[in-house]
């Protein structure tokens, strides 16, 4: 079965939004959601994101696009540090419909997730960012 093709029949739950893609998850969950079932990669938790704050003076007020989230987890702490704005950018579908998941439970209110090729969206879009992640 499709598993944009199956309902739910019991409460809402966070675990429930995760197991659309249960046995698919890369990343393991920040602290705060420690108690769900995901992957094991601390992406939410990544020293190279924290040693990009430290080169470029922090992410505090920027503008960012980010070129391929995957499952949201550099997202996640860019604006943990205080990121004004994130633009990130995800070709891959299933992907694309993880971020939406993260977003939700984390509550990421200062980013917007686009579907969609980043090459495509350079060449016709005329924004301009602080700062470029990939």
């Amino acid at each position: 079965m499709n598993i944009l093709n199956q309902y739910i029949k019991s409460a809402p739950s966070p675990q429930k939004a995760l197991d659309i893609f249960k046995g698919e998850w890369s990343s393991k969950l920040p602290d705060s959601l420690a108690k769900l079932e995901a992957g094991s990669a601390r992406l939410f938790e990544d020293p190279r994101i924290e040693w990009c704050a430290s080169q470029i003076g922090g992410f505090t007020n920027k503008s960012i696009l980010e070129l391929g989230p995957l499952e949201a987890g550099h997202t996640y702490m860019m604006e943990s540090l205080g990121a004004q704005s994130i633009i990130s950018i995800e070709a891959n579908t299933r992907a694309y419909l993880k971020c939406l998941i993260v977003k939700e439970l984390l509550q990421l209110n200062r980013t917007r997730f686009l579907c969609g090729n980043f090459v495509e969206y350079l060449q016709t879009n005329t924004k301009r960012f602080d700062i470029c992640i990939a």
